[in-house]
């Protein structure tokens, strides 16, 4: 009889920190720790345990959990950037964590410090608006054609007075994947 899987699916792949601390001497301090989801970026993600203090009796005995509540600081260097020490009891739980070999420590360290950051792209503050927005503004009696730029996500910042620009932004279609289904059409 084939098994039927019930609930939600993880992406997570490892055991709980306090599962890996639990069995290190000293509670693991000084050693460092992967988070698995953090592996898919290219910049160098680790912890460095600076200190756990576990909860070992909540007065409930032989219960499975006791051990993995408490308090943990470490030292969070996430996509080649120090975050500097950060308390991990909220996410401990999540079965997500590794511990890096003591050989792979220095390998780790090494990508820390050649870690140099990608030049960040600098937008204009205004780009002209798309073809349907501009009739809408027009029929509604808009006089200006053009958009002020806000951002939202870390690739990149708007320029300030005086600045130049390194990034261009341009409305339109990009280039199909099939051009022959574009021919004959406006």
């Amino acid at each position: 009889m084939p098994y039927v899987l019930v609930g939600r699916t993880t992406n997570f792949k490892g055991k709980r920190l306090w599962e890996i601390v639990g069995c290190l001497k000293n509670f693991g301090v000084g050693r460092m720790v992967v988070r698995s989801t953090f592996e898919r970026y290219p910049e160098p993600c680790f912890y460095r345990i600076v200190n756990a203090e576990p909860e070992m009796d909540t007065g409930r005995p032989h219960m499975g959990e006791d051990n993995m509540k408490g308090k943990i600081l470490v030292e969070k260097v996430f996509r080649g950037k120090n975050c500097g020490v950060v308390n991990m009891s909220k996410v401990a739980y999540k079965t997500d964590f590794r511990l890096i070999h003591k050989i792979e420590e220095a390998k780790y360290l090494q990508s820390y410090e050649n870690f140099t950051p990608p030049e960040q792209k600098i937008f204009p503050q205004t780009m002209e608006m798309p073809p349907l927005l501009k009739i809408v503004a027009e029929r509604e009696g808009h006089a200006s054609n053009v958009l002020r730029l806000t951002m939202c996500r870390n690739s990149g910042r708007i320029a300030k007075d005086g600045e130049e620009s390194t990034a261009e932004l341009c409305v339109g279609l990009d280039t199909p994947l099939s051009p022959q289904l574009y021919k004959g059409v406006i």
